[in-house]
């Protein structure tokens, strides 16, 4: 359909991904749906653990949270969004799922726009056929082929997310109660993973690359991760040997992408942090296993992706049906901590030169 049968000045929704990283990576298709409609109205319904993100994404007028974990828990606040969004221009179907169309239908929208996905074409008035699957499209793209095939051309396939003053002091602030103040080269690590342990790379590697970089560079290590992780994260600092110190805890989904933006490198596995750090334009070196890193591997020059190619890897699960992890654990920490130090050369070159960080 021709990007003229759009009503300018209406009113949209998007049903937002569930993971961190994938709504991280949406921002493309955010920014470039506000790019086509300027004076429309876009609203995100997103799930109480991506909501705080995308209230931090200047091309939302507003973000609506619903749903929860399993039951009755999962359709919380949905009965009011019929209210607050029905009669949209568009209802926009990010994830692929069934539920999310009916979610849709129940919104209510003159348009409902999204993937023939999980038998779910006949609830949709505008059904697209997903792209080829070889070679595999990265989450980026797939999302703004949606754009493409309701006939708009998608016009930002990068961007970054600015970070608000409040947040930003904030983020200096716990550093500073971390004895971080003022610590350059600051390194990031996040050594946990919500999809499953099947994305983790053992803590003892994270605690040598920690070493090694205070070695070699004089960097501090900061330990990344939620109130859960925190004794991951202890562990990370103790096999550092007082390299790292830990943040696990202390920080919140609001904060987290200004504290990111004060690392002059993030390593990680694909997990959320890991493409919100992209996203604020930290460079990353990240740690791919059982998921493939052509889909969701933060791209650009600036990334570094480290992948050890054995036979059975990706397969996308959450725990390894061998049991051994080999595709994280046969990673070698040198071969991460040289990484690293490729991306702090490439910016301290960068920085001689006077061109951006």
């Amino acid at each position: 359909m021709a990007s003229a049968e759009w009503e300018k000045k209406g009113r949209h929704a998007v049903l937002a991904p569930s993971w961190i990283g994938d709504a991280a990576m949406a921002a493309p298709f955010l920014a470039s749906l506000r790019a086509a409609f300027p004076e429309a109205r876009i609203e995100a319904v997103a799930s109480p653990w991506t909501a705080g993100l995308l209230e931090a994404f200047p091309w939302l007028d507003a973000v609506h949270r619903a749903g929860g974990s399993g039951g009755l828990g999962r359709w919380r606040g949905v009965f009011g969004l019929r209210q607050r969004l029905g009669g949209a221009e568009a209802v926009w179907l990010l994830p692929n799922s069934f539920r999310s169309a009916l979610l849709a239908r129940w919104i209510g929208g003159r348009r409902v726009v999204g993937y023939s996905t999980d038998r779910r074409g006949w609830l949709l008035t505008d059904v697209l056929a997903p792209p080829p699957e070889s070679p595999p499209p990265h989450l980026v793209d797939y999302y703004l082929g949606i754009l493409e095939g309701a006939g708009l051309r998608p016009s930002l396939r990068e961007v970054s997310l600015p970070v608000g003053e409040e947040e930003a002091g904030a983020a200096r602030r716990l550093l500073a109660e971390a004895g971080l103040e003022g610590a350059r080269p600051l390194v990031g690590v996040h050594p946990g993973a919500f999809f499953g342990e099947s994305k983790t790379w053992p803590p003892e590697g994270f605690g040598a690359v920690a070493r090694q970089l205070a070695r070699e560079a004089g960097a501090r290590v900061a330990v990344l991760g939620g109130a859960a992780e925190g004794g991951l994260a202890g562990r990370v600092c103790r096999e550092s040997g007082g390299a790292a110190v830990s943040l696990a805890g202390r920080d919140h989904l609001r904060m987290l992408p200004a504290l990111l933006k004060e690392l002059d490198v993030f390593v990680a596995g694909d997990t959320g942090p890991l493409h919100v750090a992209a996203l604020v334009g930290t460079p990353t070196v990240s740690l791919f296993g059982p998921t493939d890193p052509r889909r969701t591997a933060p791209r650009g020059a600036r990334h570094r992706v480290i992948r050890q190619e054995i036979e059975c890897s990706p397969c996308f699960e959450r725990t390894c049906p061998l049991g051994h992890h080999r595709c994280m654990r046969e990673i070698g920490a040198e071969r991460v901590a040289a990484a690293v130090l490729s991306v702090l050369a490439e910016s301290a070159g960068r920085r001689a030169r006077g061109g951006p960080q």
